[in-house]
């Protein structure tokens, strides 16, 4: 309620410096920008990796005290991996994101968030220390989370004069029900008298190297290009 209220208060429908002028500005319609989005190669590249992406980091933040009780860690230990998760994506979506903008590149980034995620996603499924498993969770937060707003600048521009509205939001929409597909996935596949959810796990790291695999198809974002010329 205090955010809203403040959002409500200070939020401008027309701020006084526009990132662009709207009569300069020509976007194409819903319908029509449904159409070129479903035309458009690397867009379904993106939702493929976003699919994997957060139905990945949904699922294994979801199970994650059931993942590493089966290793003998308590319900206090595994929440506070978990909250490393989400400050390592904290630190990522601020500095990754910066990074990309000031060399004006996407697509190198997004892979190396992607390789990242991979790494710190294998911490997190075999680590046996208490210690490594944190680190592995706050590399796994890091790299993951910092690939979304890149990959939400990345779909905007690719998209244009596509709506971010429309292109967002598929975006959106696809991770949100890859984490509920995952979530039920991961729950089904667990080892029944250990309640192991180790080959669950390794299912998400054989996907996110087809993920990876996917990025490395992308091609770089023209906006960026432009600017760098």
């Amino acid at each position: 309620m205090v955010a809203a209220t403040i959002f409500i208060v200070f939020a401008k429908e027309h701020p006084r410096t526009p990132p662009q002028a709207v009569n300069l500005e020509e976007r194409a319609l819903v319908l029509n920008g449904m159409k070129d989005l479903f035309s458009n190669r690397n867009f379904y590249y993106l939702l493929l990796i976003f699919f994997v992406g957060l139905g990945v980091f949904n699922s294994v933040t979801t199970w994650i005290e059931v993942i590493l009780k089966p290793r003998g860690f308590s319900s206090d230990q595994a929440g506070i991996i978990g909250g490393m998760m989400i400050i390592g994506g904290i630190f990522g979506a601020l500095i990754m994101p910066m990074l990309s903008d000031y060399y004006q590149k996407r697509k190198p980034f997004i892979v190396i968030a992607l390789l990242g995620s991979i790494v710190g996603l294998v911490g997190v499924t075999f680590a046996t220390s208490y210690s490594s498993l944190l680190t592995s969770g706050f590399v796994m937060g890091f790299f993951l989370l910092s690939a979304g707003p890149i990959g939400f600048q990345y779909a905007a521009e690719i998209t244009h004069p596509i709506s971010e509205v429309t292109s967002n939001g598929l975006v959106i929409l696809m991770g949100q029900i890859a984490g509920i597909a995952f979530i039920f996935g991961m729950d089904s596949f667990k080892a029944e008298h250990t309640g192991s959810m180790t080959n669950p796990l390794i299912f998400l790291i054989a996907l996110s190297v087809a993920g990876l695999a996917v990025s490395t198809r992308l091609k770089e974002s023209p906006i960026g290009i432009e600017k760098r010329v």
